[in-house]
Parts: structure tokens; C-alpha cells; sequence
């Protein structure tokens, strides 16, 4: 059966074609001198060309019409493929430390150092001796001033924080790690010098700093406005211990100084006004990196006071599906921490061997799981 439309515009095409005259074509041979073939043929290619149109116009108005518009046949989704080729052994991207030896960018950096935080060329690390450096590249830089605890660099690598010691008081400065390290100024913190020192909680990657001592917890803003937003009166009851690709690291209990918290910890979103907006769980751990997508950590009481070293680590994916184990390579153990994310789904980790003879570096896959050695440079 043909809807209205349609029946409308059959009868309207069958009017066209009767009307239509078409010459019959002459014989080729007789063409009058100077004419082409193409001439002679011309008001036939017209006749065609009307109804060509017409069929365009009937189509066209077909496939716009209500219940007979043709719908686009999407394109079929690809077939994920499993990732279960060799894990890379190639020279890391990221900055590691592996035994004194600080890599960035695949080149080895001159000095001695013993840590180093940051994504691709951008880092901050400490040198044996206690100095600190910076860089976007394989070109130390120097950090100026006493600091009575670690900078902090953002989970891309590009700022970086500090808090340096002024006499009686405490600044909390900033710079970028791009080029020229550009400044972000200081501000100076609240609350009398005590310790606990104060430290650098997290530096996000749009430049937000978390500072926090014994009684504050704040939000400056260098790149917003260069004021300072007060946590306890924003997100009170929230405490800030960490930063990870994948959001801040929260608990939600009461500050016991340093490192210590109690409460159940987060994965939480930081807005310029102080707000926490929780977006995941994270297990409890002695130990956490997080990408994107990955989680990886050390189980409570695996390590600390002299033990350093584990087993295993435990991965899951960020939304809480696909967990697992990742283990080193026979004879060598995960040294915690020690252990960072590459890429979304590719982790680094320092090992040592079982005797605590030898460091070495290993990548990481954790689904499916396997762990390989790198060749370092």
C-alpha cells in the first residue's frame, strides 16, 4: 500500500514522463555538416536529464517522509581485540629512579639521586647529598631554598609546589615545570610552626594547590586569583593526602598529622571554590598510584618501618571491575613505592632482587597481567 504522499507524487511523475517529447535521434551518418553528434543527441540528454531529476526529487521526499524515512545503517562497532602481545622493553618515558640513576626521557641524568615525581620530561627530584632539582628535560635545574618537606609536582608534571622556611614562618610557593619555570609567587601559611611541618598535599593539574599542618587545610589558586580558599569551611571533615591522574586522594575522618588519617579513602574532583566532588573508591593501601584508568597498590601492613619491599600488587580498574595481581619477574621483589603509572594502562616499577643485591626497572601490563624487565640506557 502507498501512503498519500507517495501516490501523489506517482501521479505527478507519470504526467511528467507523458508530456515528455523526444525527438526521434537522427541517423548518425546524415548529420548536417558541422553539427556534431553530440549536438544532434542533445535534446535526448535533456529528456533524460528531467527524469534523472524527477527520481532525485521522488527519493529525496521518499526518505524525508515520516514512517518510510530510511534510517542510515550505522557502521558496525570494531571487535576489541585483547592486549596480549609482548610488553614493551624499551627505554621508560616516564622519570624513574633506579639504583642512584635518574632517567628522563629514555637519557640518563648526571648526578646521584634518590626520588623523582613527574610525567614524561617534566620532574622534580632529590639528589643523595638532599639538594633539589627540577626540569622539563634531561637538564637539572635547582630548587632554591630550605624545605622542611618534599615538593609536590602535578600528576602531568606541568606545576609544581613547595613550602620553604622563612625564619619563624612558613611561604608556600609555585612555578610551572614548562620552559622557563615560570613563578606563581608565594602566599604565606596560617597557624603557628609546629609539627607536624606543614607540606604540599597535591597540586593538581590545573595548577590548584593543596597545602595542609596540624590545624588548616588550604586551596591556593596562583593561576584564579592568587587567593586562598580555607577546606575546613568548604569540604570540613575532608582531608587531602594525595593527587593521582585519575583525581585527589581523600579521606573522609580526622587529620592525625603527617600522613596519618583515619576514614575510609577517595578519589575526588577539586573545583577553584574548594568543593570535593567525590568521583571513586579507593581501596585502603599502604601504597597507591592511579591513572586514567588503572589503580595499583600495596595491601595495608605489607609495607613500612624496614620492609620496603612486596611480593605483589594489586590492580583494579578505576570503576572497580577487572582486578588482579601483577608479580615481578622470578627473583626480583616490587620495591613500595617505587612504582608509578607510564601511560593509562602501562606501569613501571622498580624492583630489587630477593637478596636486595641489584635494582632493576620493570613494565608492567595489568590486563592481561604480565610484567617484563626494561632494557635501561
Amino acid at each position: 500500500m502507498y501512503s498519500e504522499l507517495e501516490q501523489t507524487l506517482i501521479h505527478e511523475l507519470d504526467d511528467v514522463a507523458g508530456n515528455l517529447v523526444v525527438p526521434q535521434p537522427p541517423a548518425l551518418p546524415s548529420a548536417p555538416p558541422g553539427r556534431s553528434r553530440w549536438q544532434s543527441a542533445a535534446p535526448l540528454l535533456v529528456a533524460a536529464a528531467v527524469v534523472v531529476a524527477v527520481l532525485a526529487t521522488v527519493v529525496t521526499m521518499l526518505s524525508m517522509s515520516g514512517p518510510n524515512r530510511v534510517e542510515p545503517v550505522p557502521a558496525p562497532s570494531p571487535t576489541p581485540t585483547a592486549d596480549d602481545g609482548p610488553v614493551s622493553r624499551a627505554a621508560p618515558e616516564a622519570p624513574v629512579v633506579v639504583s642512584g640513576a635518574l632517567f628522563v626521557g629514555g637519557e640518563r641524568v648526571p648526578g646521584r639521586w634518590g626520588s623523582v615525581e613527574g610525567s614524561g620530561t617534566h620532574w622534580v627530584g632529590v639528589r643523595l647529598d638532599g639538594s633539589w632539582w627540577w626540569g622539563f628535560d634531561a637538564e637539572p635545574q635547582e630548587l632554591e631554598g630550605a624545605m622542611d618537606q618534599p615538593p609536590v609536582v602535578s600528576p602531568g608534571g606541568g606545576y609544581e609546589a613547595r613550602i620553604l622556611s622563612e625564619g619563624s614562618g612558613r611561604l608556600l610557593v609555585g612555578a610551572d615545570t614548562e620552559y622557563g619555570g615560570e613563578g606563581f609567587g608565594g602566599v604565606d601559611l596560617p597557624g603557628a610552626v609546629q609539627d607536624p611541618k606543614p607540606r604540599v598535599a597535591a597540586v593538581t593539574d590545573d595548577g590548584l594547590v593543596v597545602a595542609r599542618g596540624p590545624d588548616f587545610q588550604i586551596v591556593w589558586r596562583p593561576l584564579v586569583d592568587g587567593d586562598v580558599v580555607d577546606l575546613a569551611k568548604t569540604a570540613p571533615g575532608e582531608v587531602v593526602i594525595g593527587n593521582t591522574s585519575a583525581g585527589l586522594i581523600v579521606t573522609k575522618g580526622t587529620y592525625l598529622g603527617a600522613d596519618g588519617t583515619q576514614g575510609e579513602p577517595y578519589l575526588a574532583r577539586l573545583s577553584p571554590d574548594g568543593r570535593l566532588e567525590r568521583v571513586g573508591n579507593v581501596p585502603t593501601h599502604d601504597v597507591l598510584e592511579a591513572s586514567e584508568q588503572w589503580l595499583a597498590w600495596v595491601p595495608p601492613g605489607t609495607v613500612g618501618g624496614e620492609a620496603s619491599a612486596a611480593t605483589e600488587l594489586r590492580v583494579q580498574r578505576v570503576d572497580g571491575s577487572s582486578d588482579g595481581l601483577l608479580t615481578p619477574p622470578d627473583g626480583w621483589l616490587f620495591v613500595a613505592p617505587g612504582f608509578q603509572w607510564e601511560t593509562d594502562d602501562r606501569l613501571l616499577g622498580v624492583v630489587v632482587t630477593q637478596d636486595g643485591g641489584d635494582e632493576g626497572l620493570v613494565r608492567c601490563r595489568p590486563e592481561p597481567a604480565a610484567c617484563v624487565l626494561v632494557d635501561l640506557p
